[in-house]
């Protein structure tokens, strides 16, 4: 076993030790790892284990009393999983809360894998992990653009005209992502007219591939200017946790336009 799946494999001992509930102290949870661990012959990385436990700490999926526990007349446990880690570790490799597997992920849903876009998505799950929701937002809104890049050359070379045309002007001058997605949405819906675009492909252009262009670009343009205009961590969370839908449908309309 590489050392990146033995420490992918301890990551995910920690997130079933905390679903099973069966942990209630950092002591008992860190032994608890390390004797699976060790039954399953996975090299045991104590700090790995530590830094990825505070991990999910630090955004909001397990809560550590401390020093609390000594003042308090009342009974408290001395670790908890919250409502909202438990709803992260349940999504498994989909929640970018262990971003090593979220990315790879993403990766494996499509053919061609884009670095450039694959970069903007990595840092927004390190600034939404962070805190940084406005930051996260940004780079999952470069993310996207990106991706509609892609698909707007597939569209070009694929010769759909006048659509064609239209996008090889705007490629001449500024790109307006607003735009260029326009042309590219009324490509695809001409497609699907024609028949010449899966029907499930098709039929996800309004409800996926719209829908969450439009939720990452909106929050993109609330974060990048300088307004009072916040982002919250669900909303950050929720454009991370769509995403890989988004890049699957996107690798797949791309994947059929070149086969046609």
């Amino acid at each position: 076993m590489s050392d990146e799946k033995a420490r992918d494999r301890l990551y995910q001992m920690v997130d079933e030790a905390l679903l099973a509930g069966n942990e209630d102290s950092v002591h008992n949870l860190f032994n608890g790892v390390a004797s699976r661990a060790k039954s399953e012959c996975v090299e045991i990385d104590g700090p790995a284990i530590l830094e990825y436990f505070w991990r999910l700490a630090r955004i909001g999926a397990v809560a550590v009393p401390g020093d609390a526990l000594h003042v308090l007349t009342f009974k408290m446990p001395h670790l908890l999983l919250t409502d909202r880690g438990r709803q992260l570790l349940e999504k498994k490799e989909l929640a970018p809360h262990n971003s090593s597997k979220y990315l790879a992920a993403v990766r494996r849903r499509v053919e061609q894998p884009d670095e450039v876009a694959l970069s903007y998505l990595c840092e927004a799950v390190e600034a939404w992990s962070c805190g940084l929701n406005r930051s996260s937002a940004v780079m999952l809104g470069c993310a996207c653009e990106r991706l509609v890049l892609i698909l707007a050359e597939a569209i070009f070379e694929a010769h759909y005209n006048p659509w064609s045309g239209r996008i090889a002007d705007k490629f001449k001058k500024r790109v307006f992502i607003s735009g260029l997605f326009d042309e590219v949405r009324d490509a695809l819906l001409h497609l699907k007219g024609e028949k010449k675009l899966p029907q499930e492909l098709g039929n996800a252009l309004d409800r996926k591939l719209s829908a969450i262009f439009d939720h990452a670009r909106g929050l993109r343009n609330e974060s990048g200017h300088p307004t009072d205009e916040s982002v919250s961590a669900e909303d950050a969370e929720a454009g991370l946790l769509l995403f890989p839908g988004f890049y699957d449908l996107v690798g797949k309309i791309i994947t059929s336009i070149r086969a046609t």
